[in-house]
């Protein structure tokens, strides 16, 4: 720009009408082509941003459930539980933790269905059944199961779709070999908002989660991944350390998966509590299972 200002000057004192024409379009000219550089920039982000989702999206798993022994360190408000047991997703379907003790009985069990959000203590024979929609915090935050399958699938979401997402759905920028997605635009019911994904580029993986939101009860789910292995065509990571924090109430899950295997035949896990079961607050189970 600097070079056609100085070029439109000189002809300004060698000739006069000539001379202004020149130099307005030198002007242009420069700018123009200050355009042109900001659109070159802008593809070449469009362009990494398309290859940075695309791969994220042909690293997700193309079955529809997907099974694996666990080990698993709970922390809920100061305290604290250590267990073996399984995990069990079907997609669309439900996600379920089974804890044994000492490898030998269930003692407790966790379901995530799109309805509801299931916790069994088999040993205190009690559970919680809640609706989503009931739970302040992930009301207000915009979560629900897609959020959290998505999250145990180590995949990419946007808040309230139940689908895939797209590249026109993320922002993003570059740090080195890793790069961050935002969403490119804000949910309709959610403004006060976080929403972040950490992709380590030079290896194609998803290594981090965040949604934060401090509308009504502030939520912070914060979920990172290690270890990756391959699992059919694809990779899956053996840890996953997920934090939830719900105003003042702390929840920490820190799971290493082994054995992982796609299974298809995957049907009719979720759990009917029979009637010698007592339907009790969530608080109230979880200070059960980690005591």
């Amino acid at each position: 720009m600097k070079k056609y200002l100085i070029i439109g000057l000189a002809a300004l004192f060698i000739v006069s009408c000539a001379s202004r024409r020149k130099a307005m379009k030198e002007d242009a000219d420069g700018t123009t082509n200050a355009t042109s550089l900001n659109i070159h920039t802008q593809e070449e982000q469009q362009q990494k941003k398309e290859q940075v989702v695309a791969q994220m999206q042909r690293n997700s798993q193309s079955t529809n459930g997907i099974r694996a022994h666990l080990n698993v360190s709970l922390a809920a408000n100061g305290r604290s539980l250590s267990a073996g047991g399984t995990l069990k997703m079907k997609r669309n379907e439900i996600i379920q933790i089974s804890l044994t003790a000492l490898g030998l009985f269930e003692v407790g069990r966790m379901e995530l269905t799109p309805d509801y959000l299931f916790v069994q203590d088999r040993i205190n024979k009690q559970y919680v059944q809640v609706p989503w929609r009931e739970i302040e915090a992930l009301r207000n935050s915009g979560a629900d199961f897609y959020t959290f399958q998505a999250i145990f699938w180590n995949e990419l979401f946007v808040l309230g779709q139940h689908t895939k997402p797209t590249e026109a759905d993320f922002q993003i920028s570059h740090s080195g070999k890793k790069a961050t997605l935002t969403p490119a635009k804000q949910h309709v019911a959610v403004k006060q908002q976080a929403l972040q994904f950490i992709v380590d580029t030079s290896r194609q993986l998803l290594e981090r989660a965040i949604l934060k939101t401090t509308q009504g009860t502030p939520l912070d789910v914060t979920c990172d991944y290690a270890d990756f292995t391959q699992l059919n065509s694809s990779t899956f990571p053996q840890t996953m350390l997920l934090a939830i924090t719900a105003g003042t109430k702390r929840y920490s899950a820190d799971f290493t998966f082994s054995s992982l295997q796609a299974d298809e035949s995957l049907k009719n896990l979720a759990t009917k509590p029979s009637g010698s079961y007592k339907r009790v607050a969530f608080d109230d189970i979880i200070k059960q299972l980690v005591k």
